[in-house]
């Protein structure tokens, strides 16, 4: 995963749709933080530029196209028909039965008695450290070739995470330094994997970014800041690192729940080039104070659609479909941004297409093993 993706090359439709993708993300985090006039006008941008994208690339994964066309088409009838007072900050759509935002919590049962409402309340200077630990391995079996099972090294970072400010509504921002970052042993893992990892994944120490996140947990962007001159690799490995890091804390939902209390989460998300849909289930196992522990249960899927060769920069795959489920379990207290403590174990199948007239069809397994633990 560390490896996938290079750079895209310039006027290249898969370019262009990831950032008219981002725009649509962007309007959706505006939305789930209630600010439904700034989120309806980048709705807009977004369907002016997909309309002017459709039309300039006819033949580009029209089904993809046109469902995101209809899907930026509700939002926009809903959010004109919505008073602007409608949706003060927090307001969790899903939860009172209308189809949410992305990203927000709906709320499946509500627990047993005595339930609370359950919100993040760090303090601006607060500090943590957090410890990743990735292990993966991978079966690949092109046509009827079956290659051996890959194991990759133990891949480890630490993250420092300072909490700068948190605003009148609950936002929290703050800031990350990546600490260290390095390759455990790992036996049977291929030694020329091994160099190629080594040589990008140890660049990520000392790379910073910033974030804000809702008091309910909502991710509103996280951006790193990568040295001039940085590799491809290194940059998607800096990416992955994103992604668990906005993974890592737990989405609440706004109304009052107690123990055995469970709420979904349904969002589209990018990752290794896939446009991936993802439900992601939480179980609320105890609350004892601010210390809550969680069980959680994630599926994602994915349909046919272009991407760019994980193995293969400048390499175009057709991905025929991709499905994951994972489990994991987590110990949260409500004062701190990050997790005390977080696991995670996710297995996934995907099938490619490689090829022009006669495609060679790519099957590939995976297993990723993920471990969060704060100091």
């Amino acid at each position: 995963m560390l490896l996938a993706a290079g750079v895209a090359r310039a006027g290249d439709p898969d370019e262009d749709y990831l950032k008219i993708y981002g725009q649509i993300e962007n309007a959706e985090s505006l939305e789930t933080g209630g600010q439904a006039t700034q989120a309806l006008a980048m709705y807009r941008e977004a369907a002016k530029a997909l309309g002017l994208f459709a039309r300039s690339h006819p033949d580009w994964n029209t089904k993809v196209v046109n469902t995101r066309l209809n899907r930026l088409a509700d939002k926009i009838n809903v959010l004109s028909d919505r008073p602007a007072s409608a949706s003060p900050a927090g307001t969790n759509v899903a939860a009172s039965g209308g189809t949410g935002a992305a990203g927000a919590a709906k709320v499946l049962q509500a627990g047993a008695e005595p339930r609370k409402v359950l919100r993040l309340h760090p303090k601006a200077g607060d500090k943590q450290s957090l410890e990743t630990t990735l292990k993966m391995s991978m079966e690949t079996k092109m046509g009827e070739m079956e290659a051996p099972s890959m194991k990759l090294p133990v891949m480890k970072m630490t993250m420092d995470v300072n909490v700068k400010s948190v605003s009148a509504q609950g936002d929290i921002t703050y800031e990350l330094v990546v600490g260290d970052a390095s390759l455990g042993d790992e036996p049977g893992a291929m030694p020329q994997v091994v160099e190629v990892l080594k040589a990008s994944f140890t660049k990520l120490k000392g790379m910073a970014g910033q974030g804000t996140v809702s008091d309910r947990g909502v991710s509103k962007g996280v951006e790193m800041k990568a040295p001039p001159g940085t590799d491809p690799q290194s940059r998607q490995a800096m990416d992955q690192m994103k992604e668990i890091f906005s993974g890592a804390v737990p989405p609440l939902p706004e109304e009052a729940v107690g123990p055995g209390a469970k709420w979904e989460v349904r969002k589209t998300l990018k990752s290794q080039g896939m446009s991936i849909d993802q439900t992601a289930t939480y179980e609320l196992v105890t609350v004892e104070g601010d210390r809550l522990s969680l069980k959680t249960t994630v599926a994602q899927r994915a349909g046919s659609q272009k991407i760019q060769s994980p193995a293969m920069p400048g390499m175009k795959l057709d991905l025929n479909k991709m499905v994951g489920n994972a489990t994991g379990e987590l110990t949260y207290d409500l004062g701190q941004l990050l997790p005390a403590e977080a696991t995670s174990d996710m297995h996934t199948e995907s099938s490619m297409s490689l090829g022009g007239a006669q495609k060679q069809t790519i099957n590939q397994k995976m297993e990723l093993s993920v471990r969060l633990q704060a100091k």
